[in-house]
């Protein structure tokens, strides 16, 4: 970098020597790291790293760190310096992470002898401002807010110094060299509702309002009067400097913004920073997904881009208030980029949102920044197994291609590919592509089928992707058509991105036998958890297995398809419920092409069953927007239903009956929800334990009844009814009354008795008989 260093003013005399002290707070060392000051000055390395300042800390003041004093010349009145974590034994200095943003900048003080001056620097990894303290020979005791420097013409404030001057350590891509990005104004950190910094630690002391204070438990350096930093102090969290009801209130009402900020700061340097300290940074700003809390919301339809004008995105936005109110954590948005087709899975150029059939970027961005206010995640559709030309080569073929982005110079060229990037042997392939599809790969033949294996397209992707999250601001993807290519490129894209979670959709053939369909099904989730496990567990799957044999069975009254032979729920959930999204139907096998649809009258029965089971539910538009408000009531009752059970993503199941017009089953561990499907009757739960939850046409829902919920008294007349007093005992006995006694496999209660036919409970008991005839038989000849 250019040599920053100012030379002080004609007429003031500058100290002969200062000795620096810097204290340094950061967390994000992991073992074997250290801590270095980096500068302009020689003293400081000079930017360069072999030569920068160590600093050092301990388990009980961590995440402080220290370095030894620095005697600097002053020869300037500015040295500008950054924090860098690298090997503490300086090897792999190429794999060193330095902060980003603007340099800091360390004001060396003026005298009017030669005094030698004592300055302690403090800062907060990631923020910009530097705290310092500074302390001369004589005495005199200037800075951190209390004091002036004598010598400063200008009067200015030490106490905060903010760092302006731009130094990037980090080579910016080839391609990338001079130009500038056309990106929205950065708000500069003064003009923020609060301080950025962590590390002011005088607070409302000299004037500043407990409103600034950044975060509920921060750390402050705390210096003490000899200029150096109080450990103990530092290390205790500065609760006392506020009121903590301003505090909740500022935090809440800024921690989107401070987000914000840096997610702006990232996206205007992520051509310039090495993607490897480039995902570091944005893993601050995007959290990973619970699973357990996800509840998605498919956004749209197959006929979506009619509506609205041509701005769906703007009818969305819309029912954002609906969204939030059921409890839908993410909406998964149609492909966002120009498309040959207008649903979107034609792409074209990748970058090019404007010419969408949805809308257009701004739009787009308005709908994903109301999404973020109410607390839900945005997912990109993500369509890459295939790309449309937008330019023919000289023999005719449709293999040119082009990014559509024009006001970021800086991704100029990034998705321009040629014939070189589709596969060998595609109908559009002019024999330039480095190799062939994969074994398994499926076919697409509507478009040139991409070549994931050639490192160009990787990295293209992978730029792409980390546009779509820091430009646009999407948090998750859902990849389609995934049997198109091999599932370890979902994970290298998920890897290069670092979404908040991600789905992929593998829609393969069931198995079917003269019946119809197959009651096994295990060779059919089997491709699914191959396909999971390939991608290294990055992402989700739909469980299509569970969507193919819920709709068999509600269909057809064959409600035994959904036990498999070892107990468990057939479908994907039985097998990985973290990895499993449920779903009844989407723009492809419902909406207006009804590819493979679920029965319209048992939408509701299937909605029963995947919300309140395990894994990850996903609604359809059209079930929750378009089929009126009731409907919408209804899914909202059996969500609610779900979330006040607190049951996990991968909740046990106990199914205790799965006949043809019966199934039953409580989830959890203890059990949290019971639920009935079919049209017979399921008996009465018990009281004590259960409350009645949803209910319609052959679905019903339990709660547990929490223990601070008592179960509400009968009615007086009740008890003048007359009853046979042995059946009424016997509904009433409890199934902890009953021996653990098992047939054939299965544990006998009152309730799964309850729930049995005439004809099986006929069997158990001439079984049980046997058993009793033979039991008697051998003790008698004892």
């Amino acid at each position: 970098p250019p040599p920053l260093l100012v030379r002080p003013p004609l007429g003031a005399m500058a100290a002969a020597t200062v000795a620096v002290k810097f204290h340094i707070e950061c967390s994000k060392t992991k073992p074997g790291d250290a801590v270095f000051v980096c500068g302009s000055a020689p003293e400081l390395g000079a930017w360069k790293l072999d030569g920068a300042v160590p600093c050092a800390t301990t388990g009980k003041v961590f995440p402080c760190w220290t370095s030894e004093t620095v005697i600097l010349p002053v020869t300037s009145t500015k040295i500008e310096f950054k924090v860098v974590i690298a090997a503490a034994d300086g090897s792999k200095p190429d794999k060193a992470t330095w902060e980003g943003g603007a340099n800091r900048a360390l004001h060396m003080p003026k005298t009017t002898d030669n005094k030698r001056a004592q300055i302690t620097a403090s800062c907060t990894w990631g923020e910009p401002e530097v705290t310092y303290r500074t302390k001369f020979a004589s005495g005199a005791v200037v800075g951190s807010g209390t004091g002036r420097p004598n010598g400063m013409a200008d009067g200015s404030d030490l106490s905060r110094i903010e760092t302006a001057s731009p130094f990037a350590p980090i080579a910016p891509d080839a391609d990338d060299a001079g130009e500038t990005d056309t990106v929205g104004e950065l708000k500069p950190v003064s003009q923020m509702g609060r301080m950025s910094s962590r590390n002011m630690a005088f607070g409302p002391m000299f004037g500043g309002s407990s409103n600034n204070m950044s975060r509920r438990s921060s750390r402050h350096l705390c210096i003490g009067a000899d200029g150096m930093m109080n450990t103990e102090m530092s290390r205790t969290p500065s609760l006392m400097l506020v009121e903590m009801d301003e505090l909740e209130n500022d935090c809440a009402e800024h921690e989107k913004e401070v987000e914000q900020l840096e997610r702006d700061r990232l996206n205007s340097m992520q051509r310039r920073m090495p993607s490897g300290s480039l995902l570091q940074e944005m893993k601050e700003i995007i959290d990973t997904a619970d699973k357990d809390n996800i509840v998605m919301l498919q956004g749209f339809n197959w006929e979506s881009w009619r509506a609205g004008g041509g701005d769906w995105y703007s009818i969305v936005g819309q029912k954002v208030d609906i969204m939030k109110n059921m409890g839908i954590t993410d909406v998964w948005l149609p492909p966002p980029s120009q498309s040959v087709a207008p649903q979107g899975y034609l792409p074209s150029q990748l970058f090019n949102l404007n010419a969408s059939k949805y809308g257009n970027q701004a739009s787009l961005e308005g709908l994903i920044k109301k999404l973020h206010e109410k607390e839900i995640r945005a997912v990109a559709d993500i369509v890459v197994n295939h790309r449309c030309g937008d330019k023919q080569d000289s023999q005719g073929r449709w293999n040119q291609f082009s990014s559509g982005i024009e006001s970021r110079p800086s991704f100029a060229g990034v998705m321009d590919w040629g014939g070189w990037a589709i596969t060998l042997g595609d109908k559009f392939s002019d024999g330039t592509g480095e190799n062939h599809p994969g074994g398994f790969d499926g076919k697409f033949d509507a478009a040139p089928d991409i070549d994931h294996k050639n490192q160009r397209v990787q990295q293209s992707i992978s730029i792409w992707l980390r546009w779509l999250q820091l430009q646009v601001g999407f948090d998750a993807w859902r990849f389609d058509f995934v049997k198109g290519y091999a599932a370890q490129f979902v994970g290298l894209y998920c890897k290069k991105s670092a979404p908040s979670w991600a789905v992929g959709e593998l829609w393969g053939d069931m198995n079917y036998d003269d019946s119809g369909l197959a009651h096994n099904q295990d060779g059919h989730r089997q491709d699914l958890v191959n396909w999971i496990n390939a991608t290294d567990k990055t992402s989700t799957a739909f469980d299509f297995t569970t969507k193919g044999i819920l709709q068999e069975a509600v269909r057809n009254c064959q409600y035994w398809r959904l036990r498999d032979a070892n107990g468990k729920p057939p479908g994907l959930i039985g097998w990985m419920p973290k990895y499993a999204v449920t779903f009844i139907d989407n723009h492809d096998t419902g909406s207006t092409q009804r590819h493979w649809p679920f029965p319209d009258d048992k939408v509701l029965v299937g909605y029963a069953y995947t919300i309140t089971h395990p894994g990850i539910p996903s609604l359809f538009w059209d079930h929750v927007f378009d089929w009126g408000e009731h409907h919408r009531n209804q899914i909202t009752e059996l969500l609610k239903a779900r979330r006040e059970s607190g049951i996990p993503v991968d909740a046990p199941v106990k199914i205790m009956c799965a006949d043809a017009d019966l199934y039953l089953a409580e989830i959890g561990n203890p059990p949290a929800l019971r639920v009935a499907l079919g049209p017979r009757h399921a008996g009465d739960a018990d009281g004590n334990y259960w409350q009645q939850g949803p209910a319609g046409n052959h679905y019903r829902v339990w709660v547990h009844r929490k223990p601070q919920d008592p179960k509400p008294e009968a009615p007086k007349k009740e008890a003048h009814k007359k009853e046979a007093p042995k059946a009424q005992d016997s509904k009433a006995t409890p199934a902890a009354a009953l021996p653990n006694v098992a047939v054939d496999g299965k544990v006998l209660t009152t309730e799964s008795m309850q729930a049995m036919s005439k004809s099986d409970l006929s069997d158990i008991r001439g079984k049980l008989e046997a058993v009793s005839t033979a039991a008697q038989s051998i003790e008698a000849s004892k």
